[in-house]
């Protein structure tokens, strides 16, 4: 199989949160060893292997969580209430939204947002595997700053 995955096809394996670049290596029955993007070569072969596949734009992706009746907040990795679990938290406060991580009780890579759209373009962010970086879309923080990832 040479082509591109439907759409449809494509959010599925998105969803599954596999590993998009061994998951397209297999797809294609090439070497799984070539996901050790410690070797040279390797990184440009599993971006080519997922860029054969995985064809979609960021609008498909909303597009497909809006027919869900999902807002990027509700996507499995999120916590939206604060709580003693490593993740990622998106915390509504005082008129704005807090967007951080937290591992052993601790905080980390903490960003505000007084925007709830611009929130949402940096947790879709987060979501996106690391091999569709190129999806990604700059948010706009509180304090002004534009950002693509934590």
């Amino acid at each position: 199989m040479n082509s591109p995955l439907s759409i449809e096809e494509q959010i599925q394996v998105i969803h599954s949160r596999q590993d998009i670049a061994a998951w397209a290596l297999a797809r294609f029955g090439l070497p799984a060893e070539w996901r050790d993007t410690n070797e040279p070569g390797n990184t440009g072969r599993c971006h080519d292997a997922v860029d054969r596949l995985f064809t979609l734009t960021r609008e498909d992706i909303e597009s497909s969580l809006a027919a869900q009746g999902l807002a990027p907040e509700q996507l499995p990795h999120v916590r939206t209430k604060p709580d003693s679990h490593d993740g990622a938290y998106f915390i509504a406060k005082h008129g704005g939204w807090e967007y951080y991580y937290q591992e052993r009780g601790m905080r980390w890579r903490e960003v505000v947002f007084d925007n709830l759209a611009e929130a949402r373009k940096l947790l879709l962010n987060d979501y996106l595997p690391t091999w569709l970086r190129r999806l990604h879309v700059p948010a706009l923080t509180e304090d002004g700053q534009l950002i693509t990832t934590m």
